[in-house]
């Protein structure tokens, strides 16, 4: 059995590092759980001098490592807490020195905290509960949207980053923006009122994009309101709802027809899709569509697949690496410095111990003397002393001459 399996080795078998094991567990991760979002409780919080935080996320079953780097922790509103819940957004991959998988944090938002989230939560529940939100009231958005209704606030830079975008692609429309607070407590009864004016208006509008950009839970509050959450769901006109950063949710989000992550990203599916068919009607006949699209997405995983593999390559994962091995290989520089000077102290304290044990006051006390001549010189032998010797006995409390008989 044992030939059998060593001539297997010889002709089959490859022998791995395991740093090469390693590598490749992490290249898995990191092509299959790429921009996740995982809930969990912090625990064993540790923030490092570097500026790094490492912790673990765990519920109740389960539990994994995690990393926040120095950079996206300046982008917080506040450090993360131990024991406190959150939605943590990143990547899973894995430290390579100790094959540790872990999700490396790019975004962390507290949850369950405020009255205004469980509001929130509650009026979610609610209107979803009667199927505002249900994927069968969503319309489809047009392929070719010539004229699109923007409301929004006229001095936001929500209003310059759309148009921005769709000029720099070549966008080829009319927008037509209907002003509207956007924050404070008139902003709800003005956006409704953009609304209404959209729908009565004389235009034969494609589309309408609600945007503005981020801010907290209270500066969003506007796009939450009961009312306009309604208007919106049953509005006509397909709806794009753009509403802050890509980690901010408000309910017009979930009543709109498509939910974009910012003001920037509608812009950019607006033209996508108008580029998209552009193309189609240049380069096809209608007869060959479904196959075009077929190789239109065929390219688009090739590209896929290429970013992927550029993002494999980028120094930027090997210097995260580095910089966790650091982090590591300082806090183990710190505790063989401790356990090395402990040692040493102790080494002091025996000797002193040693050294005290043969002071010669300190034997003098016990109840001994010791002899001297003339000269100061110590006497150690009996047989070194002469008759009529002049001696010097040192005792505790001073000293007595004497003549040797």
């Amino acid at each position: 059995m044992q030939s059998e399996l060593f001539q297997s080795y010889e002709e089959n078998s490859k022998i791995w590092k395991i740093s090469e094991i390693n590598s490749a567990i992490r290249k898995v991760l990191e092509q299959n759980f790429s921009q996740v979002w995982v809930r969990g409780e912090i625990s064993n919080l540790k923030a490092h001098s570097s500026g790094h935080y490492y912790f673990q996320l765990k519920d109740s079953n389960a539990q994994i490592k995690a990393v926040l780097f120095r950079g996206d922790a300046r982008n917080l509103a506040s450090p993360p807490k131990e024991g406190s819940e959150y939605l943590a957004f990143g990547d899973i991959t894995s430290y390579e020195a100790r094959g540790d998988c872990q999700i490396r944090v790019r975004h962390l938002m507290q949850e369950g905290v405020g009255n205004l989230q469980m509001e929130f939560e509650r009026l979610k529940k609610k209107l979803s509960n009667e199927g505002l939100f249900n994927p069968e009231k969503k319309k489809t958005l047009p392929r070719l949207p010539q004229k699109i209704a923007l409301v929004t606030s006229p001095e936001g830079a929500a209003k310059e980053d759309f148009i921005g975008i769709l000029k720099r692609r070549n966008w080829k429309g009319l927008v037509t923006l209907f002003p509207s607070l956007v924050q404070g407590t008139k902003a709800s009864s003005e956006l409704i009122k953009a609304l209404h004016s959209i729908d009565k208006s004389k235009e034969s509008f494609d589309l309408v994009v609600l945007t503005r950009g981020g801010g907290s839970i209270e500066d969003l509050w506007s796009f939450n309101e009961e009312e306009l959450v309604r208007l919106i769901s049953d509005f006509e006109i397909p709806t794009i709802s753009a509403i802050g950063h890509q980690t901010d949710f408000v309910l017009t989000d979930f009543a709109a027809d498509i939910r974009a992550e910012t003001p920037s990203g509608a812009a950019e599916l607006i033209s996508s899709l108008y580029i998209k068919e552009l193309e189609n009607f240049e380069n096809l006949f209608n007869s060959l569509k479904h196959s075009t699209q077929s190789s239109l997405s065929k390219f688009k995983e090739s590209l896929n697949m290429i970013e992927l593999q550029l993002k494999l390559l980028s120094p930027r994962s090997k210097l995260e690496q580095a910089q966790q091995t650091i982090d590591d290989l300082g806090d183990r520089l710190k505790i063989l410095t401790y356990n090395s000077l402990k040692l040493k102290k102790g080494e002091i304290d025996f000797f002193s111990k040693v050294i005290e044990g043969l002071n010669v006051q300190k034997i003098i006390n016990k109840g001994f003397c010791y002899a001297e001549d003339q000269d100061g010189k110590i006497i150690s032998d009996a047989v070194k002393i002469s008759n009529q010797q002049s001696l010097v006995l040192n005792f505790r409390d001073g000293t007595k001459r004497v003549s040797a008989s």
